[in-house]
């Protein structure tokens, strides 16, 4: 893994091919985890899967498309065309620089204009291949579950095991537990606030630091096999479409 420790000279010298960019969230995360949650589970999994596929980290990106969360306290956010903004410009940073291969790992669910921009980066720049990593929370066919009550949405038993594992010190013992009766599609609608006065939604009651162990160590493993599958075929695909 190559990183902020690494002078420009080491990283020239090593000439990485892919680059690995992390986007995080700032915002509320109930009153048990602390605001940075998101920030801080996807750069500690950009950290792994850079250092698994020797690639150049960038230093992920704390703030995001955060606004549904915005009456509560913490939170701050950019707007889509801001995070959009910023997504393009540190990729084609990467690529005057010569690196043309970069996997976007999204940290925070309702960050939706990201699919969007990467794909007009990939059309607008032919020679470049940006992926955005799948989440891969829920369990494949056959494995054991990790999670008692499933992914939630938000705050829940999946988060809150993830900060128990990377970040115990800074997470609480006050833990809701609440399902809203009503959809996921409500955050585009209303703020999570209207919607779960804890601004919880799932049950972190169950969380545990061994299930964010193991949870880590499988989506780690997923992104990077993932990775390096979805990269060649990409190349694959664009030398059969240069042949034809």
């Amino acid at each position: 893994m190559l990183d902020l420790h690494k002078t420009a000279k080491a990283i020239g010298d090593a000439n990485p091919e892919i680059a690995v960019f992390g986007i995080g969230a700032v915002e509320q995360h109930s009153l048990h985890l602390p605001v940075g949650t998101d920030w801080l589970g996807v750069r500690d999994i950009t950290e792994r899967v850079a250092r698994e596929l020797g690639a150049f980290l960038v230093p992920a990106l704390p703030f995001s498309m955060s606004e549904c969360h915005g009456p509560m306290q913490g939170t701050v956010w950019l707007k889509p065309e801001t995070l959009a903004a910023v997504v393009r410009d540190t990729v084609l940073s990467l690529r005057a620089q010569g690196i043309r291969k970069v996997l976007v790992v999204n940290g925070h669910g309702g960050n939706f204009v990201l699919k969007a921009e990467i794909r007009r980066i990939n059309l607008a720049y032919p020679e470049m291949i940006v992926l955005l990593a799948p989440s891969f929370f829920e369990s494949r066919e056959g494995e054991d579950q990790i999670y008692d009550k499933g992914v939630g949405i938000h705050a829940g038993e999946p988060e809150t095991s993830s900060q128990l594992y990377i970040n115990p010190a800074h997470v609480g013992d006050d833990r809701v537990d609440y399902l809203p009766p009503v959809g996921r599609e409500f955050l585009d609608y209303a703020f999570m606030g209207f919607i779960s006065e804890w601004g919880v939604w799932g049950y972190p009651s169950y969380g545990t630091a061994e299930k964010g162990e193991r949870d880590l160590i499988r989506r780690v493993a997923r992104i990077v096999e993932w990775t390096s599958d979805a990269f060649d075929r990409v190349e694959a695909f664009k030398r059969r479409d240069e042949e034809s």
